[in-house]
């Protein structure tokens, strides 16, 4: 059990950097280019970053290189879709303060990341 807590905080960790990083990416770039094209750059390398950190040092799992990337995109489109839905439903349904929203779907998507990750994309 504290194998698993411990890698749950790893993959949090990662999150997080992933999360600091592809605002600081995105700072820097939207005034050069666009917020659109500024948060792909930022997106695509964080993800990229936080597959190779999550497969090495979270994970600790070697094997196809391209299977388990395709699991892990797979597996954030899932989260993604599921955040949408998530945020739509909270602002539609309840009366819950929008700025709170996102922090909701995070608590719902991130386990959720983490099961996915663990059981299929990291396996």
């Amino acid at each position: 059990m504290f194998s698993l807590i411990k890698q749950f905080f790893k993959f949090g960790i990662v999150g997080f950097i992933n999360t600091l990083l592809t605002f600081l990416i995105y700072t820097f770039f939207w005034k050069l280019t666009s917020p659109t094209i500024a948060m792909a750059i930022g997106y695509g390398l964080t993800t990229l970053l936080g597959l190779t950190i999550n497969k090495k040092w979270v994970f600790k799992t070697s094997g196809n290189v391209t299977k388990t990337a395709i699991k892990y995109y797979l597996t954030y489109i899932f989260t993604w879709c599921l955040t949408v839905l998530l945020t739509f439903l909270l602002s539609v349904h309840t009366s819950i303060n929008a700025e709170i929203i996102p922090i909701l779907t995070l608590v719902v998507t991130v386990p959720v990341n983490f099961i996915l990750s663990k059981l299929w994309v990291f396996k």
